[in-house]
């Protein structure tokens, strides 16, 4: 459970502050011929974001279990050698 939290962390942090570049974005929404508001533009941004962002939390949340592994292996490793 921690190395979900953790890695969705990392990944969201990521995704926000590594961003690979940073597109001017239209966000004002196109009005329909009756005059209502079309946010379909600003929701398919949204969504692209929300996909990139879970997606490298994956990549990290993986990332810290290898590492958590290694981690167990080594002092695992260490305590039988030293008994």
């Amino acid at each position: 459970m921690l190395g979900i939290l953790i890695g969705f962390g990392i990944g969201f942090a990521g995704a926000l502050l590594l961003a690979p570049e940073k597109k001017e974005r239209q966000w004002t929404p196109s009005t329909h011929g009756d005059g209502e508001r079309q946010t379909d533009g600003v929701i398919d941004s949204i969504r692209e974001r929300v996909r990139e962002a879970v997606g490298e939390a994956r990549q990290a949340k993986k990332q810290a279990e290898r590492d958590m592994l290694d981690r167990y292996e080594r002092s695992v490793g260490r305590r039988s050698d030293e008994s």
